[in-house]
């Protein structure tokens, strides 16, 4: 066990993620890094694998669970191992779930957006949703599911100041997850104490980022969620 591992962040789950929520994605991303389905190097199937195994392995025991939160302490609020992945970060090779989430889609397809926006995040967050909604067949809360999953990363990386999960909520549907980044450090070193106008202010200049109005503010919700 290693507190310096974010194993939330591995298995692409939230701390206050279920038993179920886990062993779903524990099981998607054994299926994806089995060497008859990646396509990339032995060694980094290897890697992810233990990586993966190691994770499921402490967050599926109670006991070692609540060892390690109490071990990571402050470092639960650290967002880089979400950050550092891009889309060049998933995967190669076909994905197992890939199947029957194509049946899904064909009865419920506003999944396509819901999953969508949730891997504007991190590619890992949206394999467990789809995961989690094939193992658990709870598609009627699928926008609840999703909307949960998204407001619950936002609080724990970027706090529950209004103007700030805004300005978090832009740069992630932009795509500018560098600037996410120093959004989270911040927030993580200064607290709520600094100002909301302040932090963004800065890391407006720090990226030289415009002012943006519309769509990605205003309501506070860059894409509606539909039922």
């Amino acid at each position: 066990m290693d507190p310096t591992i974010d194993y939330y962040a591995v298995l692409g789950v939230l701390p206050n993620a279920e038993d179920v929520v886990i062993r779903a994605a524990y099981r998607a991303l054994a299926q994806r890094y089995h060497p008859d389905r990646f396509t990339g190097s032995e060694n980094e199937a290897n890697r992810r694998m233990s990586e993966i195994n190691e994770a499921y392995q402490v967050l599926s025991d109670p006991v070692m669970r609540s060892k390690y939160d109490d071990l990571r302490g402050s470092n639960a609020s650290a967002s880089d191992p979400y950050f550092a992945d891009d889309a060049s970060a998933e995967p190669t090779g076909s994905d197992p779930l890939m199947r029957d989430w194509s049946v899904a889609l064909k009865y419920y397809p506003d999944l396509l957006e819901l999953n969508s926006r949730l891997a504007r995040i991190s590619w890992r967050l949206a394999n467990t949703y789809r995961a989690y909604l094939l193992e658990a067949k709870v598609f009627a809360d699928r926008v609840k599911l999703a909307q949960t999953m998204e407001s619950d990363f936002l609080k724990l990386y970027f706090g529950s100041d209004p103007q700030l999960l805004d300005f978090a909520r832009e740069l992630i549907g932009s795509g500018n997850k560098a600037a996410a980044k120093a959004l989270n450090e911040a927030i993580r070193v200064l607290g709520s104490s600094a100002g909301p106008q302040r932090v963004i202010r800065q890391i407006r200049i720090d990226f030289n980022l415009a002012q943006v109005s519309g769509d990605m503010r205003g309501d506070g919700n860059p894409l509606n969620w539909r039922s």
